[in-house]
């Protein structure tokens, strides 16, 4: 069932106005305190009426896990939703945006891997200021050279790093970034093996 967001975890308040895309941008991210999934995105377009949040497993198949109607067209605006029960491994998120005329265009896709304390990575401190904390705190050897990648949503990369498969703890300086909405993703053997967005 799509939960309608004006009545579950929504939170809208106005921002002074400044130029934003007609299309917004959308960020989502792990809360390893409280175990779920925040996403937000910021709407100031007179054209949209109505945003869907979709969630996926596999990018494929998507689901409609809350919706937002727009009151005010055309105002600026901050929305943020939050997921409660993400699934463990790979969770894609999307923002779906109706317009009136009946147009359908859809945020970049968001990719949010959850693993438990025991076999995950965990990055702090969020929101990221100048520094960027990665602990592996699993028991599985990693096999292979590990990649880190720091790069923007469009798919410019920023950072590139590679460390030892036997390394547990990396400190990232992220001081040289402007501020902005990025990504950061691990590879070990050509896969993704963990991937998170960040705002700094």
């Amino acid at each position: 069932m799509i939960k309608i967001l004006t009545a579950v975890f929504l939170f809208c308040f106005q921002i002074d106005s400044f130029a934003f895309n007609a299309l917004p941008q959308f960020s989502a991210v792990y809360n390893a305190r409280k175990k779920n999934v925040i996403t937000k995105w910021q709407h100031s377009s007179p054209d949209i009426k109505t945003y869907v949040i979709q969630h996926s497993n596999d990018n494929k198949l998507w689901n409609d896990v809350a919706l937002q109607e727009v009151t005010r067209p055309g105002e600026l605006r901050s929305f943020y939703f939050e997921d409660k029960k993400p699934g463990q491994g790979k969770n894609d998120y999307r923002l779906k945006c109706i317009y009136k005329d009946g147009r359908i265009l859809y945020s970049i896709i968001v990719t949010v891997m959850i693993g438990s304390s025991a076999d995950g990575w965990v990055m702090y401190p969020v929101p990221v200021t100048n520094l960027i904390n990665l602990d592996y705190r699993g028991t599985e050897t990693i096999k292979g050279v590990i990649n880190i990648l720091i790069r923007h949503p469009s798919g410019k990369v920023f950072i590139k790093l590679r460390h030892s498969s036997l390394g547990r703890q990396f400190k990232i300086p992220v001081d040289n970034l402007p501020r902005g909405i990025y990504d950061i993703r691990i590879i070990v053997q050509n896969e993704v093996i963990w991937d998170q967005r960040f705002v700094k």
